[in-house]
C-alpha cells in the first residue's frame, strides 16, 4: 500500500464541541422513488414513523408527524431530481404506538436482528452472519468530518454494548474497533469503557487518510486470512443506529452530519431530520460569513458539489460543507508522481487522464487531486460524474 496522507489543516478547524440540533423543520421531503408505492394519501394525517411509500428492497418511513400537504416535484438527492412527499410538521413528534424498549439487545436472536437491519434500510450490504471477523471503524471517511468522533464521545458506553450485543449474537471471533490518535478524547472514552469487553480490541491508528475508507483500512488491519474467511465492515454511525433499531424497533428518523466550510464561523455536528431541505439546515444552523459560497455534500475532499439547495437530507447524508469556490487554475504536469504516489489503490492518476489507464479501482477519494502541485483535478478524469 502507497503512503497515506496527513491532512494537517483539518485537524485545526474550530467545531463547537457541543452536538447541535435542528429536528423541527417546517417541513420534511420524503422522495419518490422509481418502483415504490404510495402508502399514503394527501390531506392525511401521519405519525412519525408511519410507512410512506413501499418498494421491492426498502420503505421509507416519516420522520415527524403532521399532514402530507402535496408532492413537490422539484427536490433531488446528490444532484439527481425526485418526485417527494411534502409533509407539513405539527412539531408535537406523535407516534402511533408506544413501544417499550428492549432491556437488553445482547439476548435478542440473530434472525430477529438481521430482520429489524433489514426492515429498516439500515445497511448497503447486510451482516454476514457466517463471516469470523467484525472491523468497526471510527474513523471519519473524510477528514473534515466529526460524525463518529461525537458519537464515540457521547455514547461511548452504548457503542460499546451494542458492540459487544453483536459478537454474543453471531459468534464473532475477532472484533477490531479502530480508530486514529488524533482525538484524545475519543481514545480516553473507549480506553475507559473497553476494558468490561474483553472481546473487542481497540486499535489506535495513525491519523492519516483515506483510512476511513474500508478497502483502505481493512488492508491496513486485516490478515489475507482474515480477509479470506470473510468480514463485517460496520462504521460507528452505523452501530449508533443499529442500537436505536433493536432497542425500539422504530426506523431512524435523524442523523448526525458535519456542517463546516471556509464560510462559517464555527463548524458543527448537528442532529437533523432526515428528509429536511439543504435550504433549511443553511438558514437555521449555519453562521455565514458571506454568501458567496457553494456546497459540497459527503466531504471536502471526496464529495458531491450540489447543484442547488433543494437537495434533501438522506440516510446516507454525512456531511454539508460551506466552500468559497476554487479559482485555482490547472497547470501542466510536472511528472512528479505525487499522484501515483500517494493514490491508496496503487492507480497511476496520470495515464488515466490521459486515456491510458483503468480507472475501476478508483475509490474516490481525491487523494491525487488534493497533492497535485499543478492543481489538476482529477476526479474528472476518474469516473466522478459530478465533476
Amino acid at each position: 500500500m502507497n503512503d497515506l496522507l496527513e491532512i494537517k489543516e483539518a485537524n485545526k478547524v474550530n467545531f463547537d464541541k457541543n452536538i447541535n440540533h435542528f429536528l423541527n423543520p417546517d417541513n420534511v421531503y420524503i422522495p419518490i422513488i422509481k418502483g415504490m408505492k404510495l402508502n399514503k394519501k394527501s390531506d392525511v394525517s401521519v405519525c412519525r414513523g408511519d410507512l410512506l411509500l413501499k418498494g421491492t428492497d426498502y420503505n421509507l418511513y416519516s420522520p415527524i408527524s403532521g399532514e402530507i400537504k402535496a408532492v413537490d416535484n422539484d427536490r433531488y438527492i446528490k444532484n439527481e431530481k425526485y418526485k417527494a412527499i411534502v409533509i407539513e410538521n405539527d412539531f408535537k413528534e406523535t407516534y402511533k404506538k408506544r413501544i417499550p424498549a428492549v432491556k437488553y439487545i445482547n439476548e435478542l436472536e440473530s434472525e430477529t436482528v438481521l430482520k429489524l437491519i433489514d426492515k429498516y434500510n439500515l445497511l448497503d450490504i447486510p451482516i454476514n452472519p457466517n463471516a469470523k471477523t467484525l472491523v468497526i471503524s471510527g474513523i471519519e471517511v473524510d477528514p473534515f468530518e466529526r460524525n463518529n468522533t461525537y458519537i464515540i464521545n457521547n455514547y461511548s458506553s452504548m457503542i460499546l454494548e451494542t458492540v459487544d450485543a453483536l459478537i454474543n449474537i453471531f459468534g464473532f471471533e475477532k472484533t477490531l474497533f479502530c480508530i486514529t490518535n488524533s482525538n484524545k478524547e475519543c481514545v480516553y472514552n473507549l480506553t475507559s469503557n473497553i476494558g468490561t469487553y474483553p472481546n473487542i480490541s481497540l486499535r489506535v491508528l495513525e491519523n492519516t487518510y483515506p483510512l476511513g475508507r474500508e478497502e483502505v483500512l481493512i488492508k491496513r488491519v486485516l490478515t489475507k486470512k482474515d480477509i479470506k474467511w470473510r468480514y463485517n465492515y460496520l462504521s460507528v454511525s452505523d452501530i449508533y443506529n443499529i442500537y436505536k433499531v433493536l432497542k425500539r424497533d422504530k426506523p431512524i428518523t435523524e442523523k448526525l452530519i458535519t456542517v463546516g466550510g471556509n464560510c462559517v464561523e464555527q463548524s458543527k455536528v448537528v442532529e437533523v431530520k432526515i428528509g429536511t431541505a439543504v435550504s433549511d439546515i443553511i438558514d437555521n444552523v449555519v453562521d455565514k460569513k458571506t454568501d458567496r459560497y457553494y456546497v459540497i455534500e459527503n466531504g471536502l475532499l471526496l464529495g458531491t458539489t450540489l447543484e442547488n439547495l433543494n437537495n434533501i437530507i438522506t440516510l446516507e447524508t454525512r456531511s454539508l460543507f460551506l466552500n468559497t469556490k476554487n479559482n485555482a487554475k490547472e497547470k501542466k504536469c510536472i511528472n512528479c508522481g505525487l499522484c501515483m504516489f500517494k493514490c491508496p489503490v496503487g492507480l497511476n492518476p496520470k495515464l488515466i487522464k490521459e486515456g491510458k489507464g483503468d480507472s475501476s479501482k478508483c475509490i474516490q477519494c481525491g487523494a491525487c487531486t488534493y497533492v497535485c502541485p499543478s492543481k489538476i483535478n482529477f476526479k474528472k478524469y476518474l469516473g466522478d460524474k459530478n465533476e
